[in-house]
């Protein structure tokens, strides 16, 4: 069974995200979601998951280079996943040497999972 935590600030992405999994992998995982970096550590030190999804801006103002650092100290190993609606922004372009998995396009993630990004 895979595990995965989506941390997005918008409820409507996670709805999104979780018919996707469940049009791939059927009810072979579970999708925990969680809309603050706060409540992200929180899930984490009380259950393990295989993968990291990150909304690249949170609300408050924050983006995934704020967040990554945090989550790495909770999650140790954990691959994260950084999605955004502009993958092509010069502002992602420090994610990879903070030691994010991947960046996704955000209307390209059926793609994406179709093509194996959680296997």
């Amino acid at each position: 069974m895979r595990r995965f935590l989506l941390i997005d600030d918008d409820e409507h992405e996670f709805m999104f995200i979780n018919f996707l999994l469940k049009d791939r992998y059927e009810d072979a995982f579970t999708l925990e979601y969680v809309s603050t970096i706060e409540d992200a550590e929180s899930c984490l030190s009380r259950n393990g998951v295989d993968k990291i999804l990150l909304d690249d801006k949170l609300g408050g103002g924050m983006t995934s280079a704020d967040t990554i650092p945090k989550l790495q100290k909770c999650a140790f190993n954990v691959p994260i996943i950084v999605i955004s609606k502009d993958t092509s922004g010069a502002h992602l372009q420090d994610r990879a040497k903070m030691g994010t998995n991947q960046i996704v396009d955000k209307f390209g993630f059926r793609s994406e999972l179709e093509n194996g990004l959680l296997d």
